[in-house]
């Protein structure tokens, strides 16, 4: 392949690889903070000196989600920036050549995907230990990304069956969604995959996500957060 025709399959390569690699570093942060914030507490008995002060157990447990998610919302904006930042120094098209619209969009959705987690994570914090519950929030976070290659392979081989496996799987982790959205705004003219797969992406993700899907992740989330209410409200910490 010459050289001048191999520049835009680097540039896009290079493009998506960042936004995956960063995507899933924030996610992996996430978990590693979120998994023993209320687990590390219950073990080693902090919680009863937290709860003896004139305080709600709801309370305690909005107020940890709210702290976890300004600091991993900040985490994400100085990666989203950094990966940004770099692509325009090194003078990128796919970088340089996006819109406001794009970049606030791909933030929004940026931020989107550890704060989804983060939601998982809580749950799993009030309901297990540290260590089991890391373990199996990360177990999730890969299953969606399986779901999305699983999708994938439906539509290459033109298998409803199939298809519907991958759309399955990602209902119960629809995180890699929010990733693929993100990166088909910011990248909407990529040919990279799209030669080969139509609709797929670098992340292994299928057809692109509808508002139903988003509105199924918002109530996703918020399930997961009012199950971490309920399920710390009634827990037996004594």
């Amino acid at each position: 392949m010459p050289a001048d025709q191999f520049r835009p399959f680097a540039i896009q390569m290079v493009t998506k690889i960042g936004l995956q690699f960063s995507s899933t570093l924030i996610a992996l942060l996430t978990i590693m903070l979120g998994s023993g914030t209320v687990a590390s507490e219950l073990e080693n008995g902090l919680i009863h000196g937290i709860l003896s002060r004139p305080i709600y157990r709801y309370q305690y447990i909005l107020g940890k989600l709210f702290g976890l998610t300004i600091i991993t919302s900040i985490y994400a904006t100085v990666l989203y920036s950094a990966v940004l930042l770099i692509g325009a120094f090194y003078e990128l098209n796919t970088i340089t050549s996006l819109s406001f619209t794009q970049i606030a969009q791909g933030w929004f959705l940026y931020l989107l995907q550890p704060i989804a987690v983060l939601c998982i994570t809580m749950y799993g914090s009030v309901s297990l230990k540290t260590v089991p519950n890391g373990i199996l929030i990360i177990f999730i976070y890969i299953l969606g990304s399986v779901g999305g290659m699983v999708e994938m392979m439906g539509l290459y081989l033109n298998n409803n069956s199939v298809i519907g496996t991958g759309i399955f799987v990602s209902l119960i982790s629809p995180i890699q969604v929010i990733y693929s959205t993100m990166e088909r705004v910011l990248l909407a003219n990529s040919q990279m995959v799209s030669n080969f797969m139509p609709g797929a992406s670098l992340s292994g993700s299928g057809k692109p996500a509808s508002d139903w899907m988003f509105v199924y992740i918002g109530i996703y989330m918020l399930v997961f957060v009012i199950l971490s209410v309920y399920k710390f409200s009634h827990k037996d910490i004594s």
